[in-house]
């Protein structure tokens, strides 16, 4: 038995973890709530069709024919052919030797990129965009290493990139998991807390900490234009993903311009594409008509939804991005996710529609 599968181990349950007397359900992300997914997936996916030509040998089913343990077919024996693959009941029955041919198994990377923008850290149903996300992470890293490949990620937000090379190792693979909790709760207090500083104009203890690491990250890791870090992201890709990679992409799509489908068109040449939408219901509709208070934790307005044609203009909006997405996604051979946070989930590829809603609430 491993140390990983020990159940003394401190990582092997989240019901060892003891969470804060402030922990807020839903908003605050533990190493506890990424582990569970190993065993409560959040969501399910139709897989691509997948072109793999990555050369390392591994537990994936690859189009190539080879020296694999799954029978493919038989055909003429040619000169060359390994005479301990002869296929006896086919060269009795027609009189001519055939030999037997396999289905080779390869090794697939499998890249998962995750935003921690701050407009992922908004959610009005069970949580937060960004917890979600961050699941759905820790859920494809346990199916990638249960299938025998290698994971690797790229995580990104407005001050932060981190990445992590494709590896098997599950002493690497949990640090990663530690690392989406250490960037998760640094972006979500120097989100919230930065408000608080603007208007009230202290600065406290935690948010000096939290810039001291922001700096060091900034500086140890790929310099990145601030502009659109979604395209500097994917742009970065192009030189870590290798052929036959499976990539991710965990996002709300808010940077998803001309620059992000060029560099990700060119990453689908050779990698299959995932597009996971994250969206909360009222990005896609208004509360009902009515007047509704708003703040933002200082400063106080009103909400109108009573005017029909501006319903209409905000819906057809995210129409716009998410149809932008999943149409991309498409074209490319790839698959189209949407998951809301309420963790239903609509999912669009070459083998069809599927659409689910699974209900999980916070614990």
């Amino acid at each position: 038995m491993t140390a990983w599968s020990n159940p003394s181990h401190k990582f092997a349950t989240s019901s060892q973890e003891e969470l804060p007397d402030d922990f807020k359900p839903g908003i605050d992300l533990t190493l506890g709530q990424l582990i569970e997914t190993r065993t409560k997936p959040i969501i399910h996916w139709l897989a691509p069709e997948s072109h793999v030509k990555t050369n390392r040998v591994g537990g994936f089913r690859s189009r190539f024919k080879g020296r694999g343990m799954d029978f493919d077919e038989s055909r003429l024996y040619q000169i060359g052919d390994d005479i301990r693959n002869i296929d006896w009941r086919v060269t009795a029955r027609t009189g001519e030797a055939h030999t037997k041919l396999f289905k080779e198994e390869r090794e697939r990377p499998v890249f998962v990129v995750l935003d921690q923008m701050p407009s992922m850290f908004f959610g009005t149903a069970q949580v937060f965009k960004s917890l979600i996300a961050s699941k759905i992470a820790s859920q494809l890293m346990w199916n990638t290493l249960t299938n025998g490949d290698r994971f690797g990620a790229l995580l990104f937000g407005e001050t932060n990139h981190f990445e992590m090379k494709p590896s098997s190792n599950r002493r690497n693979c949990m640090r990663l998991l530690n690392r989406i909790v250490e960037s998760y709760q640094q972006v979500l207090e120097t989100t919230f807390s930065a408000a608080t500083h603007k208007n009230s104009g202290t600065t406290t203890n935690n948010s000096a900490q939290a810039d001291k690491r922001a700096q060091a990250d900034k500086h140890a890791q790929t310099n990145i234009d601030e502009n659109n870090q979604l395209s500097n992201t994917l742009k970065r890709l192009q030189f870590l993903a290798k052929p036959g990679t499976l990539i991710h992409v965990i996002s709300d799509f808010n940077q998803f311009d001309d620059d992000c489908q060029r560099h990700l068109s060119k990453l689908s040449q050779h990698a299959d594409i995932h597009c996971i939408l994250i969206k909360d219901p009222i990005e896609s509709e208004l509360p009902p008509p009515g007047l509704y208070g708003i703040t933002d934790g200082f400063n106080k307005g009103l909400l109108n939804t009573k005017d029909s044609s501006l319903r209409d203009i905000y819906h057809n909006a995210f129409e716009r991005k998410q149809n932008l997405v999943k149409d991309f996604a498409l074209s490319h051979r790839g698959v189209f996710t949407c998951v809301d946070t309420n963790f239903e989930q609509q999912s669009v590829g070459l083998s069809g529609p599927a659409q689910q809603s699974i209900n999980r609430g916070e614990s």
